[in-house]
């Protein structure tokens, strides 16, 4: 592997060209960048000269946002809108077809900085107001507010049941609010809005995305994984567990492939193993009790049901129908509920994320509690 960036020379990197903001607490920092929607850009576990963990779009930075469809500048929490695909997305215009070449990404959240309203030692704040109209040609007036802070280990540990001694940690959240500046209740007959979180991961070879599910009959909780969005994956790339209720995904950045996940099957939590910079991730979102207007539906066509969506999705990327890559990298990706949401009423979708480096036996032993598998069975399961 090529020498990589350490965080701080992503950090003055970015300097260089935009205003970044460097939350830390002893040897965990986080930089994030307003002019690219407050997102969390990447972290490290083990100061300046750690290595940086989230993936970043280095030529894009130096050169500024030059694309009409996505400015993938990168970042390991960066803030989208839900849906991407069907009747009522908002990438695609009005009656435009549904495929790559008319896909692109509102302004509001791809080329437009948010404005940074508050901020302290652990926190900062950002919000946006805007515009986006659908597919079918409704317009949705709303504000985006974005709030990121660095956690502590302390909280890592009490919410994963985990000990993390004499490990190098950085633990960071989004909290992201929606609200509904127009003067009607948005409803399914013209389109409801999900909010997007991405953690966009540098690949390797060997790195794995990690995907628990809910266990049970398929005639009772549904299929259990989407994996044909880009399509069919074999076992080299994509294994279903269903002892133990786990999925594994190859994360290298060579194929552009993707899963998603249900109401009824997604667990609170995914991640990924990446044994190439001995990284374990976990990112956990706030999963409602209940979803009564289910989740936008993302699919690249016109559907029959426009709110069976995924609640979760992993993405590795990989060449697309233009014969390019989009950058090389994978995500790992929760959405919020479908919202319709009356005049001024918002929801708060959070998004948390946990990068753990240290002693191997160590790592397994926490993936061992967190997703019911060892690194060494993590490694292996897509290497047979």
């Amino acid at each position: 592997m090529a020498k990589e960036n350490s965080f701080i020379e992503d950090v003055c990197l970015l300097r260089k060209h935009v205003e970044t903001i460097v939350l830390e607490s002893g040897d965990a920092k986080i930089a994030i960048v307003p002019a690219y929607q407050g997102r969390t850009m990447t972290s490290s576990a083990q100061g300046d000269g750690g290595t940086s963990c989230g993936w970043i779009n280095h030529q894009l930075v130096a050169d500024g946002p030059n694309d009409p469809q996505v400015n993938l500048f990168g970042g390991e929490d960066r803030f989208w809108v839900s849906p991407e695909g069907g009747q009522f997305s908002v990438f695609f215009d009005p009656g435009a077809k549904l495929d790559f070449s008319s896909w692109r990404t509102p302004a509001v959240i791809d080329r437009e900085a948010f404005d940074t309203v508050a901020q302290n030692d652990h926190s900062v704040t950002f919000k946006k107001s805007g515009r986006l109209k659908n597919y079918s040609g409704f317009e949705f007036e709303l504000e985006f507010e974005r709030t990121v802070s660095l956690l502590s280990r302390t909280e890592a540990e009490k919410l994963h049941g985990i000990q993390l001694d004499n490990l190098d940690v950085v633990f960071h959240e989004s909290q992201n609010k929606l609200t509904n500046l127009g003067s009607q209740t948005w409803n399914k007959e013209t389109g409801l809005l999900g909010i997007w979180i991405l953690c966009m991961n540098k690949p390797a070879p060997d790195a794995t995305l990690i995907v628990p599910f809910k266990r049970g009959p398929v005639a009772k909780l549904g299929a259990i994984v989407t994996a044909d969005y880009f399509g069919k994956l074999d076992d080299s790339r994509l294994r279903v567990c269903e002892e133990n209720g786990m999925i594994y995904m190859r994360g290298d950045g060579e194929l552009r492939s993707k899963i998603g996940l249900s109401y009824s099957r997604v667990q609170p939590f995914l991640g990924s193993w990446d044994p190439t910079r001995k990284l374990l991730s976990i990112v956990q979102f706030n999963l409602p009790e209940s979803a009564p207007n289910g989740y936008t539906n993302n699919l690249w066509e016109i559907q029959d049901d426009p709110f069976a969506g995924d609640v979760i999705n992993g993405y590795n990327d990989g060449p697309n129908e233009s014969g390019g890559k989009l950058g090389g990298f994978f995500e790992l990706e929760t959405i919020s509920p479908a919202l319709a949401l009356s005049p001024h009423e918002s929801y708060t979708h959070l998004h948390r994320t946990l990068r753990i480096q240290g002693h191997r036996e160590q790592l397994s032993t926490i993936a061992q509690q967190v997703f019911g598998a060892s690194l060494d069975k993590i490694e292996g399961v897509l290497a047979n």
